[in-house]
């Protein structure tokens, strides 16, 4: 059974955001896009224990802005980093918040509206079955620049 022990309700502009991740990393990662530097920002507000964790990212559109973004540029004849549709990707968001802690040992991203809350204490609950002691999860959505991020302990009983 999974019961909440961290909550984090975060508001950044762009700017925010990094300066939020060049506070918490000394720098700001390379080559993010903007949901991923939400994201991450928002994740480091939580303290996450040393044990295995899961993470559990969802947004409504988080991704799928990303992606058009990046359509839009093409169309407009902007020019694009080569790298500019990998980063719409959430599996890249994933592994990057993956890299900030060792401990994480499953990832999953999903399209979700307002259940989603309900569903990713679920899945954690599902998820201390397979040793999983505790789970980050985070609600992104880059329209509003929320953040927002919840930590479940874990009982496999």
């Amino acid at each position: 059974m999974s019961r909440v022990v961290q909550q984090s309700r975060n508001t950044f502009d762009e700017a925010g955001a990094r300066a939020c991740l060049r506070a918490r990393l000394g720098a700001v990662p390379r080559r993010l896009g903007g949901w991923t530097e939400l994201a991450l920002a928002g994740a480091l507000s939580i303290e996450v224990p040393a044990g295995p964790v899961g993470l559990i990212l969802g947004s409504a559109l988080g991704p799928v802005n990303e992606t058009l973004g990046v359509l839009n540029d093409v169309l407009d004849g902007a020019p694009t980093m080569p790298f500019g549709f990998m980063q719409s990707q959430p599996a890249i968001s994933l592994s990057v918040m993956a890299a900030q802690w060792p401990q994480i040992i499953r990832t999953t991203c999903m399209l979700a509206d307002d259940d989603f809350w309900d569903f990713a204490a679920r899945l954690a609950d599902h998820w201390a079955l397979d040793g999983v002691e505790s789970v980050l999860a985070g609600w992104v959505d880059s329209d509003a620049g929320r953040s927002d991020w919840t930590l479940f302990a874990l009982d496999a009983t």
